[in-house]
């Protein structure tokens, strides 16, 4: 019983009143602006597709970005560094050298290459049968292909191994690694400037579908007014039907590049395979779509209050 009354006392508040109208009112507007979506499925299917179109752009190259991102990672790992030895060093030296280089605290791992493998190799990559039987001085020196702790700066660890004696030539070639990683700088601040101009064209696509409603309104709309409406319940459904239109292109720009990533995933695979890794395309990070879903969702409604209050200001000027 006490618990009853207190409940009834809770409601008769007018704070908690005022509550419940007010839920109601936006349950009301946001499910009504829906209903006239989907009263002209036509018309609202091409803007949402429209929409969904301008988004996925942008939202395709930065997926892009990422996944090439994720290969330059194992890339990195291929930053060894090859340290070619004096013609004269003998096997014994190289691997004594082997053994001291490995207790470095900047090399995580140095494998020694035998003038012999060194030739099997250079047979192999150019295609020239058995060069060794050919061959009865063989030129190449011990080479040591030399891996860095990850933390290594490359370039100084690699002027320490040219002061070492015994060792001839030290090559370090990461300038085209170094190249990619500022080429894909530039496109990640093209990829920004793309998704801000893309999100302003968004505004104004559903300011301007929103606008053509508000004149097939527009008699409607003044009535309402005439009869004391206020702006606040005038502007309300107009501000869902932008929230919709938002929602849905942002909701299909991101189904438009999981469907894009499947198809593309068998190809990638194919690839992936000719180069002996297991690369896969990864999705849109959660973070980015929830960006893209409700970013697109409060540009429409930014685009839906400025056309419907520069047309209440035409009403009541």
């Amino acid at each position: 019983m006490a618990r009853s009354a207190r409940r009834s006392g809770y409601e008769s508040l007018p704070g908690a009143a005022g509550l419940r109208a007010w839920a109601r009112r936006h349950a009301f507007s946001l499910l009504s602006s829906l209903g006239s979506l989907t009263r002209q499925p036509i018309a609202s299917s091409m803007t949402v597709i429209v929409l969904a179109v301008a988004l996925t752009l942008p939202t395709a190259l930065h997926v892009t970005i990422d996944n090439v991102e994720r290969i330059g990672q194992g890339w990195e790992r291929l930053d060894t560094l090859s340290v070619f030895l004096e013609p004269e060093i003998s096997s014994d030296q190289a691997q004594r050298m082997t053994s001291r280089l490995t207790a470095w605290p900047e090399i995580a791992a140095v494998d020694p290459i035998s003038p012999e493998a060194g030739l099997v190799e250079l047979s192999g990559q150019l295609n020239l049968g058995d060069l060794g039987e050919q061959i009865t001085d063989n030129p190449l020196p011990w080479v040591l292909e030399i891996t860095p702790e990850s933390e290594v700066v490359v370039a100084t660890l690699a002027s320490r191994l040219e002061r070492e004696a015994g060792i001839d030539l030290v090559i370090v070639d990461l300038q085209w690694l170094e190249r990619l990683d500022a080429i894909l700088a530039v496109i990640q601040q093209l990829i920004s400037l793309l998704a801000v101009l893309f999100a302003i064209g968004v505004a104004f696509i559903i300011a301007n579908t929103i606008r053509m409603d508000i004149q097939n309104r527009r008699e409607e709309i003044e009535v309402m007014a005439l009869v004391g409406a206020t702006a606040a319940f005038i502007r309300r459904p107009f501000l869902y039907s932008g929230l919709w239109y938002g929602l849905l292109g942002g909701f299909l720009a991101w189904l438009f590049i999981r469907i894009g990533l499947i198809v593309l995933s068998a190809p990638v695979a194919r690839l992936s395979g000719s180069y002996h890794t297991d690369f896969q395309l990864f999705p849109p990070a959660p973070e980015v779509t929830a960006l893209l879903i409700v970013g697109s969702g409060l540009f429409g409604i930014l685009g839906s209050w400025l056309v419907v209050g520069q047309h209440l200001r035409k009403i009541n000027p």
